[in-house]
């Protein structure tokens, strides 16, 4: 059986550096996160992980993983 996920991203950006500049924007830097790539457009997004990101409501800006 087949376990891989795939995420749609919520919102993608044109470069890493325009994804990080939008995870400061909303002063999200200190939850631990990682950056993805699409790879249909090659645009960038962030995808934070674990409960601390979605009880602190991340989910409602950017992905949050398990």
């Amino acid at each position: 059986m087949n376990r891989e996920t795939e995420i749609t991203p919520v919102k993608t950006y044109k470069t890493k550096e325009n994804a990080r500049k939008a995870v400061a924007q909303k002063g999200l830097e200190a939850f631990r996160h990682f950056m993805m790539i699409e790879e249909k457009t090659g645009r960038w997004f962030p995808v934070f992980i674990g409960q601390e990101a979605a009880q602190n409501g991340i989910h409602f800006h950017f992905n949050i993983v398990g």
